[in-house]
């Protein structure tokens, strides 16, 4: 918390430590729990996917082939994309958060996790 806290109380000098700190702290949080929304969309977003793949699903319960006139491909494809689309966009905005997280507030302390989601992701910390 050291670099926001730092600035907090340097730009509003009447801020008392402890308040400048409950700030922080209450900050750091809300940073937190919008990495770890992120990243539960984001797999969901897989699961998702594969779901659109389970939903092929026979029209009759007692058949076990996909009747060709139930699929529709260009239904199929959009949503495919629309969930490709809004996957991307999170992975964007979790890099995003992450990069100011470790700005604001240091280290992000499960870095391996946001690692598992986007590999080529590294710490601007040295």
């Amino acid at each position: 918390m050291a670099k926001f806290k730092d600035n907090l109380t340097a730009s509003f000098r009447q801020i008392r430590a402890d308040r400048a700190e409950g700030i922080a702290e209450d900050t750091e949080i809300e940073y937190r729990r919008e990495i770890e929304d992120r990243m539960r969309r984001i797999r969901q977003y897989d699961r998702q996917r594969e779901n659109l793949i389970l939903d092929l699903s026979p029209s009759n319960i007692t058949s076990t082939q996909v009747v060709p006139g139930d699929f529709n491909a260009a239904e199929f494809k959009e949503k495919d994309i629309q969930i490709g689309i809004e996957k991307r966009n999170d992975l964007i905005i979790l890099e995003i958060v992450v990069d100011r997280y470790e700005y604001l507030f240091g280290p992000y302390p499960e870095i391996d996790k946001i690692k598992e989601l986007i590999p080529s992701f590294t710490s601007k910390i040295k």
